[in-house]
């Protein structure tokens, strides 16, 4: 057992003042989530894609294992294509056929395909597309149109397929830097694609090698540098809105401490571009703040006092799709961080700043893109030791 140095028992430094534990697929009643509009998706305990209502919490699950990936939290985005015909399940309205796939594309009946194909596991409802190229020679494609130009901008395409052979999901400019071979396997998985368009892009392409069959189904393209869940688009473009998850008030000052403390959070990033926080503690303003966040590959303690920085450490590397335990101390001149049982980190020049809720997931402007596990919080700077420790 550790003994501390000051007043404070030695139980209360091993144990948090603050436990939760998303991967029981329970929200704490102290935090209040919102998300306006009924668009948002998710994976459930059996494996389907089903519609989560505005202002509830999307615990994920993997689709292939079914466990659970935690509470996701994703910023805003747009699904600018139709991705599911849930009117008249026989039609191919939208899309265009380029060359042998006039006579290649079809559509297969919910039932049979859901059933036998497995899809059942992936989506309950929709379209499910084929594209037979098995006796062609040469590539056959499809398109399909959105109503807008996406502009010279960073696009996300995305579909779950299955099949045999090879196949490419593009927009309609050729030099588009996303446009990668694809191998298919028997089974659906999601697969995605990110490029940058030119100023005319608008279409969506799945494109078959000769020799191929491709069934795919939940199409989705988004402006962003990579994929996120799927929003289902009926006709018109659909906006998912972000995740919001914050604790206020006494949900917050009950547990807070104001000069030192410590914080561990288990996550798991669907991406590491950009700034994707983990969690933020602030005065609802960037001038004041502790977060533990992802800073592209860099997982960090940065502290913002008076507005200006005090403390950014670098606790290691991050990659995407990977679960880690990120712990960041700290106290006046005296912070560590430490990620994946990493030696902890140090800075000793810092002062604290004054704030008044927690943001999971989010710092107001940017978001996780990912899944939160577990959060845990001590009211004191635990020593680097346990830093270390509890970041295993």
């Amino acid at each position: 057992m550790i003994t501390p140095s000051f007043n404070i028992t030695a139980t209360e430094r091993i144990l948090p003042r603050l436990a939760l534990d998303f991967t029981t697929a329970s929200l704490d009643s102290r935090i209040t989530l919102t998300r306006s509009g009924d668009t948002a998706t998710r994976v459930n305990s059996a494996g389907a894609i089903e519609i989560v209502n505005a202002n509830l919490p999307r615990f994920d699950y993997n689709p292939s294992t079914l466990a659970i990936r935690g509470l996701l939290i994703e910023e805003t985005r747009i699904n600018f294509l139709t991705s599911v015909d849930l009117v008249n399940p026989s039609s191919t309205t939208g899309w265009t056929k380029a060359g042998d796939a006039a006579s290649i594309f079809s559509v297969v009946s919910d039932s049979t395909e859901l059933t036998n194909a497995g899809l059942s596991g992936v989506c309950t409802s929709g379209n499910v597309y084929k594209l037979d190229n098995s006796a062609g020679t040469t590539n056959a494609f499809v398109r399909i149109d959105t109503a807008v130009s996406w502009g010279l901008t960073d696009v996300s395409l995305s579909s779950y397929a299955r099949g045999s052979g090879v196949f490419r999901m593009e927009t309609n400019v050729g030099t588009w830097t996303g446009s990668t071979n694809l191998t298919l396997g028997s089974t659906y998985s999601r697969f995605s694609v990110t490029g940058t368009t030119n100023t005319s892009s608008n279409q969506f392409r799945v494109r078959a090698t000769a020799g191929s069959v491709v069934y795919f189904i939940l199409v989705q393209a988004e402006v962003g540098s990579f994929a996120t869940s799927v929003t289902l688009n009926t006709g018109t473009a659909v906006t998912r809105n972000a995740d919001v998850a914050v604790m206020t008030g006494t949900n917050f000052s009950n547990w807070w401490t104001a000069t030192n403390g410590a914080t561990a959070v288990k996550y798991i990033p669907r991406t590491v571009a950009g700034t994707r926080p983990v969690i933020e503690f602030d005065d609802g303003t960037a001038n004041e703040s502790i977060a533990l966040r992802g800073n592209t590959t860099n997982p960090e303690l940065y502290i913002v006092d008076g507005g200006a920085d005090q403390v950014q450490i670098d606790a290691g590397t991050i990659a995407a799709n990977t679960t880690y335990t990120l712990v960041g101390a700290w106290n006046t001149n005296d912070c560590a961080a430490a990620i994946g049982g990493g030696a902890a980190v140090t800075d000793n020049t810092a002062t604290m700043p004054t704030v008044t809720q927690a943001r999971l997931g989010s710092d107001g402007t940017n978001y996780l893109n990912g899944w939160l596990q577990t959060i845990r919080y001590w009211p004191q700077r635990i020593i680097n030791a346990e830093v270390q420790a509890f970041s295993k």
